[in-house]
């Protein structure tokens, strides 16, 4: 029996390029020098989402985790000892506590040899936190903050290593603390990540750093494999700057159910303390809340469809929606009735009443109970829809903006609203089903970057009437759709079409 697989060119190319590049050796020498001094334990690998240096804005989500173990080592020549290895283990934890927020963990593990004569032991302990946005998954962009905490905790003893000079410090001796701003833009194929922030350490010896840099990750979404590259600087502030520079190139291959084992390559330029290197890491990921289990990455934030249920409607249904309270300046309240209304319009089985067809009835504003069983009765409806819109917020500047250097132009739009449907399934309006919820909705304009903008915000570039005329109906329309999709999921008697609209 013959065996074949059919891989396609750009997998193949680029997994040939990988394996190439991690099987050239380790001939350049290492910079002792540089090895020798303490660094910012804040700065390390990415504990959630992230490749290997740059670190991804994505959420985990709320009781997902994820771990993994990265293994780096290489060679290096001692004066007074000779060849020797330097070994960095690195071992994560990352859980989601919400749908925004993750909290991590690094502990590294060391070990220096050279001689004869070895060092090891733990190295400081990394506490991240990061708050992303948007919380849903998955999504074609996120933008998140990270705070990382390094613990003076790791090994400070002597060996016989440090009586000529050592190798490395294991502990910054200092409190370190680094902010960094993360984003992500996910397309069909390509995956891109930048990360950019501020390192200060708590070390007077060791100098504040600015790190920043950016990733490609192409097949995000493959069932087997995902390659990346990626590029970080490092630029440190003292009396003598330096900067370290390191481009990798990585290979993820999917083995088991929840396991990635990871490939990657590494060259370092000019302050960068080595040459190059080859890095090998194991990463899992699964839930720890309800049944805990290892779920392969792309299953985890695939959207699940819910299965269709029949809908054979035996009779028509009458629905009254009032005209909701709040932001009346906006006329929210009509406009969102009117698309309600035109949502439902197609389905015999439905028929949305004109309230402007009566009167003596209050036909806008938020409805007790009271009042809306009084108005089901006085018209003969079968459902009633009262609420407030409870949020009306625009913002014209919320794109990512640094003064002088780029501003990428968004606008967004946030409406919210607290509805209440009371449903009367009996004719006397006696027997009767409430439900009560707060739906959010959002419109955004995204316009293409501009570098070098002015300090000044300009409201007359790329943003038209037209355009912010779109977000605003956009964020209707979003409202809109949520709450009959909540509605489909709770009553049998809406179209199951709402409920399955989003997948």
């Amino acid at each position: 029996m013959t065996l074949s697989v059919q891989m396609k060119p750009g997998f193949a190319l680029c997994a040939a390029l990988i394996v190439g590049l991690m099987v050239t050796s380790d001939a350049q020498s290492q910079n002792l020098e540089l090895l020798r001094l303490p660094t910012n334990s804040a700065i390390t690998i990415p504990a959630g989402q992230g490749l290997d240096l740059i670190g991804s804005a994505e959420p985990l989500g709320k009781g997902r985790f994820r771990m993994r173990s990265l293994n780096r080592s290489h060679s290096v020549v001692l004066p007074e000892l000779g060849q020797g290895s330097v070994y960095t283990g690195y071992y994560t934890i990352a859980y989601g506590m919400s749908p925004s927020l993750d909290l991590s963990l690094v502990v590294p593990f060391l070990n220096d040899s050279s001689g004869g004569f070895n060092k090891y032991g733990s190295g400081d302990p990394v506490i991240g936190i990061k708050w992303a946005r948007p919380g849903t998954i998955p999504s074609s962009h996120y933008t998140a903050v990270e705070l990382l905490i390094g613990l003076p905790l790791g090994y400070k003893g002597e060996h016989a290593l440090d009586q000529v000079g050592g190798i490395r410090q294991f502990s910054s001796e200092g409190l370190d603390l680094g902010f960094q701003g993360l984003m992500d833009l996910h397309f069909r194929k390509v995956s891109l990540y930048v990360n950019g922030g501020l390192f200060r350490p708590g070390n007077p010896a060791v100098v504040t750093q600015m790190v920043y840099g950016f990733g490609l990750e192409g097949w995000r979404g493959s069932r087997w494999l995902s390659v990346n590259a990626e590029y970080e600087a490092r630029v440190a502030f003292g009396p003598q700057s330096r900067a370290a520079n390191v481009l990798k190139f990585g290979l993820r291959l999917h083995t088991f159910r929840g396991l990635e084992v990871e490939l990657a390559r590494e060259v370092g330029f000019l302050d960068h303390p080595t040459s190059s290197l080859t890095t090998f890491g194991v990463r899992t990921h699964g839930y720890l809340s309800g049944r805990r289990r290892l779920e392969p990455r792309f299953a985890i934030y695939k959207p699940v469809t819910p299965p269709k249920r029949i809908y054979e409607p035996d009779s028509v249904l009458r629905i009254a929606v009032v005209d909701f309270a709040g932001f009346e300046e906006y006329d929210a309240g009509k406009r969102l009735v009117e698309k309600i209304r035109t949502r439902l319009e197609p389905h015999d089985s439905l028929e949305v009443v004109d309230l402007n067809s009566y009167t003596g009835i209050r036909m806008e504003g938020a409805l007790t109970p009271r009042e809306s069983i009084d108005l089901a009765r006085r018209i003969g409806v079968d459902v009633v829809v009262t609420g407030t819109v409870a949020r009306y917020e625009i913002d014209r500047f919320a794109g990512l903006r640094i003064p002088y250097l780029f501003e990428l132009p968004e606008t967004e739009v946030d409406v919210a609203l607290r509805y209440r449907v009371m449903w009367f399934s009996s004719a006397d309006r006696t027997n009767m089903e409430a439900f009560t919820e707060r739906i959010d909705g959002q419109g955004q304009l995204r316009k293409r970057l501009r570098l070098l903008s002015v300090d000044q915000r300009d409201i007359t570039v790329s943003r038209t009437a037209a355009e912010l005329a779109h977000v605003h109906e956009a964020a209707l329309d979003d409202v809109v759709d949520n709450l009959l999709a909540s509605m489909a999921q709770t009553f049998s008697w809406i179209p199951p079409d709402f409920a399955y609209a989003g997948f």
